[in-house]
């Protein structure tokens, strides 16, 4: 399973197959290096860490329910301490400026793929790209949410599930090319 995933896909110019939202450099520089600069901005600039953070347009926010908004809550709460997090964090940015194609052709594993139109790390595209490349993928795409899928938290596992079900009990794919074990 592929959930927004950061991954390779053909953009005009080689630019970066990821974007990164307005606003996510100046979290790095500065609340995202100390835990209490990131617990003051969750209070007073919570719209910017969804958006920079959790790459989720903020008009999204008026959209959805307490049990989601709880979700966005504890998201970002999770995130601390940032301190522990800030160079992980760091090193994600590094690797997804410049990730390789992989050889999506040769994956013989069900796989789903999963994204939404509006996340502002630009998977969409990605997710589509990728589940188009890999034989016999599922892409499930959804038009709002953001990078975490708000207002489609409970289809989304529902749809993870039944996936999960189906492979489970589906007799197993092979390639004619890819060695199996013997008995």
């Amino acid at each position: 399973m592929l959930v927004v995933p950061a991954a390779f896909v053909p953009r005009r110019g080689g630019a970066a197959p990821l974007t990164t939202p307005a606003g996510t450099q100046a979290l790095f520089e500065t609340a995202l290096r100390s835990d209490f600069l990131y617990w003051v901005a969750m209070r007073l600039a919570r719209k910017a860490m969804v958006r920079g953070l959790l790459a989720t347009p903020v008009d999204v926010l008026d959209q959805i329910g307490p049990e989601e908004t709880a979700r966005v809550d504890a998201m970002l709460a999770h995130i601390l301490p940032v301190s522990a997090r800030r160079l992980g964090l760091l090193n994600d940015a590094s690797v997804c400026s410049a990730l390789p194609r992989y050889d999506l052709e040769a994956i013989t594993a069900p796989t789903l793929v999963t994204s939404v139109a509006d996340d502002l790390f630009g998977t969409y595209d990605v997710a589509r790209y990728t589940a188009q490349h890999i034989p016999g993928a599922r892409f499930l795409g959804f038009r709002s949410g953001g990078h975490v899928w708000l207002g489609h938290h409970r289809r989304h596992l529902a749809e993870i599930a039944a996936f999960l079900r189906e492979t489970v009990t589906a007799p197993p794919r092979h390639d004619a090319s890819v060695p199996q074990p013997s008995a």
